[in-house]
């Protein structure tokens, strides 16, 4: 039987390695295509005339000269630097979006 200081080892010691483990989690965006050059007039960003929007909650798209990627769903927010919330204009509806420029290089350790 386990004495409750080996007890209270194990635990935390699996709480720190899921906490390493969580910090090690890294987000993968596929983007194909060309971004879609945003408007800027009047406080609000404008979609090209007859832009389809995507299945996926996210855009390409280049804003003030810089391509960026924009989630409708703002806690993707919370994985990404340098997010900046913006309104687009969709179907008539102010939405709104968390955009972040991106990194092309892509890293893959293997063991």
């Amino acid at each position: 039987m386990l004495s409750q200081g080996t007890y209270f080892m194990k635990a935390i010691l699996f709480l720190l390695l899921m906490c390493i483990l969580l910090e090690c989690r890294a987000a993968v965006i596929i983007i194909d295509g060309q971004p879609s050059a945003l408007e800027y007039r009047g406080e609000v960003y404008y979609l090209p005339q007859g832009y389809v929007l995507p299945e996926t909650p996210s855009l390409y798209v280049t804003m003030d000269g810089i391509n960026k990627i924009c989630f409708l769903n703002t806690e993707s927010a919370l994985l990404f630097e340098q997010v900046s919330l913006i309104v687009i204009l969709v179907n008539g509806i102010k939405t709104e979006w968390n955009c972040f420029p991106y990194k092309t290089t892509v890293f893959e350790v293997r063991p």
